[in-house]
């Protein structure tokens, strides 16, 4: 059980480096900057947020799920889906970018990301509802590209064989563990008095990366 969880552990520090969970970050960020008024109701946000995507993606990684997730017709829309945020990240990073230059340039105080922004979703319902549907839809998206299949194999036969009760901490366990760099993001985010200009270069990084990996997708 002991190398079990070693291969899990390693298989989600090496499929963090994957397309997926950097458009994970992307859209976290933006989930963050337009939905949220208040500092406490963000926090609330992100918790759904990552824990739909937990266990949403643990869910799909098992067999059931597998068998519509890797019918041609949803790969080929995941792939599309994935260029659109790809071409949105891209654009959202040049944003950001010009923004930080422009503070180079010519430093006056501006908006920080972290302050209160203006809602048009003014029902708490409705974005719980937006950020489930986020989790969700990138959980599902998330399953086209480990890098590591032995985890993905695991939970498949261990669904087959009735013996996924054995596994599912495992499986939870590794994403947990793949979303390291979701987690970096948000203790990134979280941090009192940030520089807005540091805080719109990381945004940008951030963009660009998710971005760029679209290309790896449409190998």
């Amino acid at each position: 059980m002991g190398d079990i969880w070693r291969v899990a552990i390693g298989a989600g520090l090496q499929d963090a480096f994957n397309p997926c969970i950097f458009m994970t970050c992307a859209v976290f960020i933006v989930h963050g900057i337009q939905v949220s008024q208040r500092y406490s109701h963000l926090e609330r946000l992100r918790w759904l947020f990552v824990l739909t995507y937990i266990l949403s993606l643990s869910f799909f990684n098992f067999g059931p799920m597998e068998v519509f997730l890797f019918k041609k017709t949803f790969v080929w829309t995941a792939k599309i889906i994935y260029f659109v945020l790809g071409t949105g990240s891209f654009i959202l990073g040049v944003m950001f970018l010009k923004d930080w230059f422009v503070m180079r340039r010519n430093p006056k105080p501006r908006e920080d990301l972290t302050a209160p922004q203006t809602n048009a979703f003014n029902s708490v319902i409705v974005l719980c509802l937006i950020t489930v549907i986020l989790g969700v839809a990138l959980s599902a998206l998330a399953t086209l590209w480990p890098i590591n299949y032995y985890i993905t194999l695991l939970g498949a036969g261990a669904f087959v064989n009735g013996q996924w009760q054995a596994v599912i901490s495992l499986l939870v366990g590794y994403t947990i563990i793949s979303m390291w760099p979701l987690w970096f993001l948000w203790v990134f985010l979280s941090i009192k008095n940030l520089r807005p200009a540091l805080l719109k270069i990381v945004c940008a990084s951030v963009f660009f990366v998710a971005s760029s990996n679209v290309i790896l997708i449409f190998k």
